[in-house]
């Protein structure tokens, strides 16, 4: 005798079932898409911490380079002014000659200023978008704006001034004289080459100019504007980042 078994229809999914399931998986993508979304933005606040600390650290280098630089070009303001003295008053007694010669040893030098640039290439690499604070941000691009006129300015202007001036003491100033130039120690009865009044004139001219742009311009505006842009910086990155300062 043949048994024959009931068959049951399958159960049909009610349409607040199938919705039940949609939310559910739609919730948990959201969910982890936030999750992840979190966690980025957690890691990138990190990053962004450790950029500002790091930055922190150059402008303190910065601002030991700038202090340096300050005394540098300052010491080589005091030998223009010298020179520029004694040749204004014509005044070329031996000992005189003697101070032009060693005012001659500082007028072409350079400044020892390098700016560190261990932070700043990583923000400029793209980490300046992990930068949240607008006015942070802004104060960053003028800190390295003024630097960016600065080495213009030193490269074009300064070092030709500078180039030019230790052209004309080829002609002016007699070398065998120089006994010890690092200790700036001239000879006994050192002459000029030449004593042209016309040559002397224009050698002190470019004295004049180039000390009133060392002055006016790199000592009054570029070094004094990147010291105290350095410390408005150090503030506002101490404040909005809450980063302890030395």
């Amino acid at each position: 005798m043949e048994v024959h078994h009931a068959h049951h229809p399958a159960h049909k999914k009610k349409v607040s079932e199938y919705f039940l399931e949609f939310f559910m998986l739609f919730f948990a993508v959201t969910l982890g898409f936030f999750a992840e979304n979190q966690r980025e933005h957690y890691i990138e606040g990190l990053r962004e911490k450790q950029y500002m600390e790091s930055f922190l650290e150059d402008m303190a280098q910065d601002k030991v380079q700038i202090a340096r630089t300050i005394e540098y070009t300052t010491t080589q303001i005091k030998y223009l002014d010298t020179a520029i003295n004694i040749l204004s008053s014509n005044k070329l007694t031996p000992e005189n000659i003697i101070l032009l010669y060693r005012a001659s040893l500082k007028t072409s030098g350079n400044p020892p200023i390098t700016f560190i640039d261990r932070t700043s290439s990583q923000l400029r690499s793209g980490g300046m978008r992990l930068i949240k604070d607008k006015k942070v941000a802004t104060l960053i691009s003028e800190y390295w704006q003024i630097i960016a006129n600065l080495n213009d300015f030193n490269a074009v202007t300064i070092t030709q001034y500078k180039t030019n001036i230790k052209n004309m003491t080829f002609k002016i100033f007699d070398g065998t004289n120089y006994a010890d130039a690092k200790t700036k120690t001239i000879k006994e009865g050192a002459t000029l080459m030449t004593y042209d009044p016309i040559l002397l004139k224009e050698y002190n001219n470019r004295l004049l100019n180039l000390r009133y742009d060392l002055y006016n311009f790199s000592m009054l505006y570029f070094y004094n504007e990147l010291d105290k842009k350095i410390d408005t910086l150090q503030k506002e990155i101490s404040a909005a980042y809450h980063i302890k300062t030395i």
